[in-house]
């Protein structure tokens, strides 16, 4: 892609978390998008297809930011997946939940669909490490189905989350949501609360400002 075409897609990339933070998934259009770059509409379905497409984006950005910002430290017994998932789950949670902008986006891509649809292919990766960690036996197909329970039951708490609403805390969150796999793949349960403890601890010392979830 030449040089010009990468700053189009870039800055549409970015007038598009613009949108999205300030009006909504659902109420931002694709011609608004556009219109706010001062694009035409065909290098937008050109970069990018649909709107859905910046949305799986905008997820695996966000993931990745994080990711990269947790691998730069130097922990003893980092490397554990369950302890980097717990503190890389904290961060991912706690900038989306609390600020309203996040929290409103997040919940109308849930309503939408699944979480799995947007994010489980980089989760998914995250998950086969548990599995390495602790030789585990399990086959593709009981994995893939351990993962359509995990996120829907993900899915399911976090509709009750927003629409009760729920006053569960950050910690709360990450100690049962990031406990369902464990749980399901017979890992000891003192062993992973201790990683999710220690991981969501970790995750409580970070400096996140330079991580954005939408619009920097």
């Amino acid at each position: 892609m030449y040089e010009k075409g990468i700053q189009t897609r870039n800055h549409l990339y970015e007038i598009s978390k613009k949108c999205f933070y300030e009006h909504g998934y659902e109420k931002t259009k694709i011609k608004d998008i556009v219109t706010t770059a001062d694009t035409p509409i065909g290098l937008f379905t050109y970069y990018f297809k649909t709107k859905d497409k910046i949305v799986h984006e905008i997820y695996l950005d966000y993931y990745q930011q994080i990711g990269k910002c947790l691998n730069a430290l130097t922990i003893d017994g980092f490397e554990n997946p369950i302890l980097h998932h717990a503190a890389l789950s904290y961060i991912y949670f706690d900038l989306i939940l609390n600020n309203e902008n996040n929290r409103r986006f997040y919940y109308e891509i849930l309503r939408k669909a699944s979480n799995y649809r947007v994010a489980g292919d980089f989760i998914r990766n995250t998950y086969l490490g548990y599995i390495k960690e602790y030789n585990l036996v399990v086959s593709e197909r009981e994995f893939d189905n351990l993962l359509f329970i995990d996120f829907g039951g993900r899915r399911e708490y976090f509709l009750n989350y927003f629409e009760k609403p729920l006053n569960d805390s950050i910690d709360e969150l990450i100690f049962l949501l990031n406990g369902i796999l464990p749980r399901l793949l017979g890992i000891d349960q003192h062993a992973v609360t201790t990683l999710l403890y220690k991981g969501i601890q970790i995750a409580k010392t970070i400096d996140c400002r330079q991580i954005k979830f939408l619009y920097k």
